[in-house]
């Protein structure tokens, strides 16, 4: 499904049956505190909870302008919130809502559970919003959150407790090289139209994460996207690295060749495929430079990670059906050619 991005001038919120982003900045002609009742209201809708917001203090600044940026998605849905002081509150809902919080920011003041405490930037947390809470949002308070199922992903009341009374999970290396990255970069403008591929991506990602913090064994189905998403990682990482073979792959994967290959043997782009990918989108891009005269030809496919030039030459001949000369003389056929390209080596 096709999804559009509209940013809105207006300063209104933006949302439709379509949209998958939403876009929030407070109007423009509103006063302090009609700006305050506007922002109550569309914060509440868009973290899909029954949240309510209180003025931290008495008054609203003049210049009180919260933005926002909500993200929904077939199973999980992402907020990125800048605000005012204000006080959150939650009465607790009738069904499971579970949700994974990155703390971009510190936040002073988190009741949850009957537990009152403070917590400091990049904190990650679990919560169950089925129980009531409320917590205090300084100024530029920034967090995102997952919402994800606990029946998608086989968690029973005993497993969701443990996982509740864990403190801080920042440390895990799925959560520090899959999850965080990922969150990090949700942002990006082509995010809408990749929505639907990136759904199982994510319970795959929080399959493992969840495996591994319960220390339960999970069904190697299920973490099969979330490997196929690290090893994608590990490649546009060190691409430009012309040691970087299938080899290297292999041995950091901790999978042998044979079952790295059929965990690729879905995918548009194999192992090599994806390197050599990257590589020639790399020379393209350093070809279509201003200071590409200063550089040799030789001197770019090495920066690409090729080994050789006629290694890069190939490339452009098997990947994009132009020679390298026609590659250079023709830019907009260039661009026309590249494009699949570079929709494949999206993650």
């Amino acid at each position: 499904m096709e999804t559009t991005i509209r940013d809105n001038p207006a300063g209104s919120p933006d949302v439709s049956q379509h949209d998958q982003i939403r876009r929030y900045a407070v109007p423009l002609g509103l006063t302090p505190e009609e700006k305050f009742e506007h922002w109550r209201s569309w914060y509440g809708s868009a973290i899909d909870a029954p949240v309510r917001l209180e003025k931290a203090d008495k008054l609203v600044r003049p210049g009180f302008s919260p933005t926002a940026l909500s993200l929904d998605g077939p199973g999980f849905s992402l907020v990125d919130v800048t605000n005012e002081p204000a006080n959150c509150f939650w009465n607790g809902e009738t069904r499971p809502s579970d949700w994974l919080i990155y703390f971009r920011t510190a936040c002073d003041k988190f009741s949850f559970s009957g537990r009152s405490e403070s917590v400091s930037p990049g904190t990650v947390r679990f919560f169950d919003l089925s129980l009531p809470g409320n917590f205090h949002a300084a100024a530029g308070f920034s967090a995102v959150r997952v919402h994800f199922d606990r029946d998608l992903l086989a968690l029973d009341e005993k497993a969701m407790k443990r996982l509740k009374g864990l403190a801080d999970i920042r440390e895990n290396p799925i959560l520090r090289g899959l999850i965080l990255p990922a969150l990090s970069g949700w942002q990006r403008t082509v995010i809408a139209q990749e929505i639907q591929h990136l759904q199982p991506v994510v319970r795959s990602m929080m399959m493992a994460l969840v495996s591994s913090l319960l220390d339960a064994p999970a069904d190697p189905d299920d973490l099969k996207l979330a490997r196929i998403a690290s090893v994608r990682k590990f490649i546009r990482r060190n691409f430009r690295n012309p040691a970087l073979t299938v080899d290297e792959v292999v041995a950091y994967s901790f999978l042998s060749r044979r079952a790295l290959y059929y965990l690729f043997d879905d995918e548009r782009l194999q192992v090599s495929g994806l390197i050599r990918a990257l590589r020639t989108l790399e020379a393209i891009d350093l070809l279509a430079e201003a200071n590409t005269w200063r550089r040799s030809l030789t001197d770019i496919a090495g920066a690409s990670g090729f080994t050789s030039l006629s290694a890069m030459r190939r490339a452009f001949s098997e990947l994009i059906g132009l020679s390298l000369r026609d590659a250079q003389e023709n830019p907009e056929l260039l661009q026309v050619r590249t494009a699949g390209l570079r929709r494949l080596t999206e993650l």
